[in-house]
């Protein structure tokens, strides 16, 4: 909650800090944080692909799983 309804704010930075802590990752293009449910099956140096957990803030509150997912480490925040 913090997260998106704290923007720019120190509970925000909490909150990522949070979230990172327990392996948790966020996309800047999709801006919503996801998790890797499993190792992933395919992994370059550009991208890692594979079924990831990721909050749905947008529609359902809750976490839900995306199978087969590339995520570009291009997306990746890197900075807290």
């Amino acid at each position: 909650y913090a997260f998106y309804y704290r923007q720019g704010t120190y509970q925000q930075y909490l909150a990522a800090k949070a979230l990172k802590s327990q392996s948790w990752r966020f996309h800047k293009q999709y801006q919503t944080w996801f998790q890797r449910h499993e190792e992933p099956k395919n992994i370059t140096e550009e991208y890692e692909q594979g079924t990831y957990r990721f909050f749905d803030y947008e529609s359902t509150w809750m976490n839900r799983r995306k199978g087969d997912f590339k995520f570009a480490y291009k997306f990746l925040e890197d900075e807290l």
